[in-house]
């Protein structure tokens, strides 16, 4: 049986919206035996019996789009920091490969587990982290996923929140649409990214 969460999104007048995080689950290629649905909505991935790891013990956060974000696209790094409601703690300016102007916006200075994002009017970097090794890294590493999600609904609505799940479970985009804009990414390590391709 499957279960439901409500939840909604957008930001004026915003329309209720069941989301079934069973489908969501599959839409992020787990299988019915691969995880758990708590009565919160959150999914709970479970880890294989061979692997004893610390990573398969922590109940990693999982966005049910309750929490309105309104999605603004991917043009404006100051929009979409808006729309997620998060004040960057950095901000750094640079120039990107084209040599067009480039804003690193990092959320936590006093982690370097922090999420962070660049952009550019070329591309998109997402960065986040899942370190489960101690108490302190995995509550950094929790924030930074929970930011990820916001900047990615704010940069592509729900495409973009299933595109942090699929990556945090596992999966790899290569040049995979988000937000109609090709993205590659996956984590690795516990280090996560999405890069997203503005120019095609």
């Amino acid at each position: 049986m499957g279960v439901l969460a409500l939840g909604v999104i957008g930001c004026s007048d915003p329309e209720p919206q069941v989301i079934d995080m069973n489908e969501v689950a599959a839409e992020a290629g787990l299988s019915e035996d691969d995880y758990v649905v708590h009565e919160n909505g959150a999914i709970e991935v479970k880890g294989s019996e061979d692997n004893s790891a610390a990573e398969n013990k922590v109940l990693w956060y999982q966005d049910d789009l309750s929490e309105p974000v309104e999605t603004v696209g991917m043009l404006d790094g100051k929009a979409i920091l808006a729309s997620a409601k998060l004040e960057p703690a950095e901000v750094e300016d640079s120039v990107d490969t084209e040599g067009e102007p480039k804003k690193l916006y990092i959320m936590d200075d006093e982690t370097p587990i922090s999420a962070w994002f660049s952009h550019s009017p070329n591309n998109i970097s997402l960065n986040w982290y899942m370190y489960s090794d101690e108490p302190k890294t995995t509550e950094y590493s929790q924030q930074s996923l929970k930011d990820a999600y916001k900047l990615a609904r704010a940069m592509a609505g729900r495409e973009g929140a299933d595109a942090v799940m699929y990556l945090s479970n596992g999966g790899k985009y290569r040049s995979k649409p988000v937000g109609g804009h090709p993205a590659t990414g996956q984590c690795n390590n516990g280090i996560c990214f999405m890069h997203i391709d503005l120019t095609n």
